[in-house]
């Protein structure tokens, strides 16, 4: 009796122990899954708490009073500057010919990022939507992202881990 009171205890222990391996191994996987959810739709409104008060400021000068009266002037603008310099704009990248299709999201899409990992929501990209590849990066502990372009011009970043290689389509018998 007291053998598989033992060996329960030590079965119990080694599971113990497994669970913060598992997390450390399976974190990456999670983040890349964390991280390829879809922006919410143009219909739904995200609700910010707006803070009940505001501190004002503690130390009072006596140049400037807290109310103005009607009759002062308003302070001077900036006038803006004599020539603006223009910069050239930057060359579009050129597709790497590699092209991809948005796959295992189960429906929901991906997120296509300015920059890789934490780079702002660009747009949403549908299920097997179809993508022209600029450039690979791999990000270390991220994985490879993937610079794509959509058939609109529009640019970002997304996770290979929802990128899949579009099939080349076979070409008809007696062609060479």
């Amino acid at each position: 009796m007291c053998s598989v009171a033992n060996l329960v205890r030590a079965v119990l222990i080694i599971a113990l122990l497994g669970v913060p391996l598992l997390v450390v191994v399976e974190m990456p996987r999670l983040l890349d899954l964390a991280s390829s959810v879809p922006a919410p739709a143009p219909g739904v409104t995200i609700v910010t708490p707006t803070p009940g008060f505001s501190l004002s400021d503690a130390t009072p000068t006596a140049a400037r009073g807290r109310a103005s009266t009607l009759d002062q002037a308003p302070p001077p603008t900036l006038a803006p500057p004599a020539s603006t310099a223009t910069t050239p704009p930057t060359p579009r990248a050129t597709p790497t010919g590699e092209r991809i299709v948005i796959a295992n999201t189960g429906g929901l899409g991906a997120v296509l990022r300015a920059d890789p990992v934490t780079g702002r929501p660009v747009a949403a990209l549908r299920e097997q939507q179809v993508l022209d590849v600029l450039e690979h990066r791999d990000v270390p502990g991220s994985g490879d992202w993937l610079h794509v372009r959509t058939a609109d011009g529009v640019e970002g970043w997304v996770t290979s881990v929802v990128a899949r290689p579009v099939e080349a389509t076979p070409s008809p018998p007696g062609r060479g």
